[in-house]
């Protein structure tokens, strides 16, 4: 796990913000608005995403920069927007934090697309709408709710996600080391590549069910712990 100290550093970011405001005329009601997003930055070995209700594209890619683009759309008083970066300790890599947040009375709307380097962590918290994932080589963080989420192609080491309300479909294409699911009111299923022995597989359920169709081996390297509130699991060859 990548430790991220306090102190902030300068990088070389490229920040493009365009907003535009409808006249709205004399109306009393809240004025709608777009923002165009473009966030580009390099030797970055995390971005941690907090996004707002809507679509969003994450896709592995064959560059090493990271970047955003997109629109927000909003009624009422434009969202609060941050980009920065923190140095961690391994090595030149930072972490970029993109921090996306409603203002209050205010709904908004994101249509992202986010391309990482196939080795670059992810850490996504989104409150709800649809994620598409694709392509990851390195460790994947979720916390959701209210959402439907589809990641294929995954090649990440790790898999830590916490939904509420919602459902979640991974596929990995290598054994990943470990996965770690926490369901309420929510649904997952997960295909998992052979592997010898098997996957090592430990569940607390109190409303719901796991349905284990992969080999088990509780010696195995390879482990999936889950813990389900009320909701199903389905683990899949």
């Amino acid at each position: 796990m990548i430790l991220v100290a306090a102190a902030l550093v300068v990088v070389a970011l490229i920040v493009v913000v365009a907003a535009t405001r409808s006249s709205g005329g004399t109306g009393s009601g809240p004025a709608p608005g777009t923002r165009s997003v473009s966030v580009t930055a390099a030797r970055v070995g995390v971005v941690d995403l907090e996004g707002v209700p809507g679509q969003l594209t994450i896709t592995g890619s064959g560059t090493s920069q990271v970047r955003l683009t997109g629109q927000l759309h909003w009624s009422g008083h434009a969202p609060a927007a941050s980009v920065r970066t923190d140095r961690t300790t391994a090595g030149p890599a930072r972490a970029l934090h993109l921090d996306y947040v409603c203002a209050d009375a205010s709904p908004c709307t994101e249509d992202y697309r986010l391309a990482v380097p196939a080795h670059t962590t992810v850490v996504l918290s989104q409150p709800s709408g649809h994620v598409v994932i694709s392509g990851l080589s390195a460790p994947l963080r979720i916390s959701a709710g209210s959402v439907d989420i589809s990641a294929t192609g995954l090649r990440s080491p790790s898999l830590t996600a916490s939904i509420t309300s919602g459902h979640l479909a991974a596929t990995f294409v290598t054994a990943p080391s470990r996965v770690s699911l926490a369901l309420t009111s929510a649904q997952a299923t997960v295909h998992l590549p052979a592997v010898t022995p098997g996957y090592q597989v430990s569940q607390q359920v109190g409303s719901g069910y796991v349905d284990v169709g992969v080999p088990r081996a509780a010696s195995s390297p390879h482990r999936v712990s889950v813990r389900i509130s009320s909701g199903e699991l389905e683990l899949l060859p």
